[in-house]
């Protein structure tokens, strides 16, 4: 399969250390769906699995790509969308991403190809039940991402960890510019979907997990650190600029004896230490600085209102503005993070 001619999405399986499961799978994909093309994207996986890839490439209608080392899976999915963007039909509508170790079942990625063909221009999910017969640390890291997820983006998922998508095609540049290669290239292309014009869809499927998921590369501890890296990094950047911003507060607050006039100074020196380390460090800005500057100072006297109101507002209620102003604070942080992931930095790239 040198071409995708056919106007149909592309099945894409990234696949690292599979198993037999992969050729079955794709043995089935092929029966029930002839028409829809396969590509398989190797990720550096052993020497001796390479009987299993020749066999891949020699049914009809698969194409296999090899990475001469792994990179991750982030990294195999851009591998095969930029693959796709060479090769497609210039009407093909996009891909549908499954994983190699039998966790989707063939009826479920041909339902969700079907669903792309009827809404080429929407990110669809593939979306499992997460019951008791999950395994614990999945049904965990999934709701904790569904939490962190809509805390920051206001969109309730309600499976945030899925292989199972189709990606329109429109869609394929905006993920392409991703800098991520691991798992967190996932979280990151629902992230990114808002500011891409790319809404959202569920479809529910079949939920299969082996006896402790063996087969899964997934690292619970060092991919969710990863995948929560750039909530973790935001954090730090807003306590240390709150605590930059309280200690000036003080400072000029016990020597004007005025609120507002402490506050807009206190602001306008956390905001410089702010704006830069979140450009650079937590969003990898590479948009331009100016325009930028212009929306984070637009942002950062909103939320100077804000807080003063807020502040003023527990001083009348009696409460100091040493413990008032913390208070606001933590109001301020999620307005912030929010109105600079969706305002400000309008086409951050992922560090």
């Amino acid at each position: 399969m040198n071409s995708v001619n056919a106007a149909r999405p592309v099945i894409l399986i990234p696949a690292y250390q599979p198993d037999e499961t992969l050729y079955q799978l794709v043995l089935t994909l092929k029966a029930r769906g002839p028409h829809y093309p396969v590509l398989v994207v190797d990720d550096g996986s052993n020497r001796h699995l390479k009987p299993l890839f020749d066999a891949l490439a020699e049914l009809r209608g698969v194409e296999v790509i090899h990475h001469l080392r792994n990179q991750g899976k982030g990294a195999a999915i851009k591998t095969g969308l930029a693959w796709v963007e060479d090769h497609g039909a210039d009407n093909c509508p996009g891909v549908v991403t499954a994983d190699a170790d039998g966790q989707h079942l063939a009826d479920d990625i041909l339902a969700l190809a079907r669903r792309l063909e009827a809404y080429p221009r929407k990110l669809w999910l593939g979306v499992r039940q997460f019951d008791q017969q999950v395994p614990l640390r999945s049904r965990f890291g999934n709701k904790l991402t569904e939490k962190v997820f809509a805390l920051a983006t206001g969109q309730h998922l309600s499976d945030t960890q899925t292989g199972l998508r189709a990606i329109p095609k429109a869609y394929f540049q905006a993920l392409l510019a991703i800098k991520a290669n691991g798992y967190e290239f996932e979280l990151d292309m629902l992230l990114a979907a808002k500011d891409n014009g790319i809404s959202i869809g569920e479809k529910t499927i079949a939920t299969v997990y082996e006896a402790g998921n063996p087969s899964s590369h997934f690292r619970p501890l060092a991919d969710s650190l990863r995948i929560y890296s750039r909530f973790f990094r935001f954090a730090g950047v807003g306590l240390a600029s709150a605590g930059l911003d309280y200690l000036l507060f003080a400072l000029l607050y016990m020597v004007s004896g005025e609120i507002l006039l402490a506050m807009v100074l206190a602001r306008i020196c956390s905001a410089v230490f702010n704006f830069g380390c979140n450009r650079l460090w937590v969003f990898g800005s590479q948009g331009s600085l100016l325009k930028e500057a212009g929306r984070y100072s637009v942002l950062a006297i909103t939320l100077i209102g804000l807080g003063y109101f807020l502040t003023k507002g527990f001083y009348g209620m009696g409460v100091s503005p040493f413990i008032g102003k913390p208070l606001a604070e933590g109001v301020i942080m999620v307005v912030s993070f929010i109105a600079q992931r969706y305002v400000v930095f309008l086409r951050e790239k992922e560090a």
